[in-house]
């Protein structure tokens, strides 16, 4: 599960959600030490680097953090690691892990046991915040077909130097409650083809919150866009805040 996709073409491909960067800029303010997991070429860590004193990243890929060396203040400490086992010391202020992280685990388990981590990483009055599409009313829509659909083309991007066509094809499996989506990168100039997948096992919103609980800590409000509206079973984002308990 996760990612099987070269960091450089991720980039410049996955480039966020709207409203993301200004959601955890606020998310953030009066924070003094931010983790992030799941960091990536550092696109979040950047936003935030003028306004909080320490921030820290883990991502699991080390061409990911190449990048994020390149485009981050020296100041910023990267490390590699998994989400599941993750340790950088405690006392943070905010862990976030944005744009569906949480959905590259394997399974419900291994976000349980990504829960304690935080949960240990956490000072006292410390939040998590992270955000995916919402499962619930993908799990639920009876016309969404299972298997694979059809490769279409959904961007032109610049990478490597040259000038690429991006398509993809997806397939989803609803007992599994997963996505894997391939992607196709077709160099105009001279033909090139580069294949990236990435996998997701999407979360519900019952079954987040029990996860979230069995670790230590407490659910403080589930938003349903960046603009915080409440999170409804029409939602298109799960947008998750907990917090340790008591």
């Amino acid at each position: 599960m996760g990612t099987d996709y070269p960091a450089d073409l991720y980039a410049s491909l996955h480039n966020g959600t709207e409203g993301d960067e200004d959601f955890y800029r606020a998310v953030c303010v009066g924070a003094d030490r931010v983790l992030e997991l799941g960091c990536g070429s550092g696109r979040i860590l950047a936003v935030l680097a003028d306004q909080v004193t320490e921030l820290h990243g883990v991502d699991s890929s080390e061409e990911a953090l190449a990048l994020a060396r390149k485009n981050l203040p020296a100041s910023v400490e990267l490390q590699r690691g998994d989400m599941e086992t993750f340790d950088v010391g405690g006392g943070f202020d905010r862990v976030l892990v944005p744009f569906n992280g949480i959905y590259c685990l394997p399974d419900l388990e291994s976000v349980r046991r990504t829960f304690v981590q935080v949960e240990k990483a956490l000072a006292a009055e410390g939040l998590l915040v992270f955000d995916g599409y919402a499962g619930d009313p993908i799990h639920e829509d009876d016309s969404l077909d299972e298997g694979f659909d059809e490769e279409g083309e959904i961007a032109t991007v610049d990478a490597r130097g040259k000038h690429w066509r991006v398509f993809e094809r997806s397939e989803y499996e609803r007992s599994a409650q997963r996505f894997t989506v391939h992607y196709r990168y077709l160099a105009e100039d001279n033909g090139e083809e580069i294949l990236a997948t990435i996998r997701h096992r999407y979360l519900r919103l019952e079954e987040t919150l029990e996860a979230i609980e069995d670790a230590g800590l407490e659910p403080v409000v589930a938003h349903g866009d960046f603009d915080q509206r409440v999170y409804d079973r029409d939602s298109e984002r799960m947008i998750i805040t907990a917090r340790k308990r008591g």
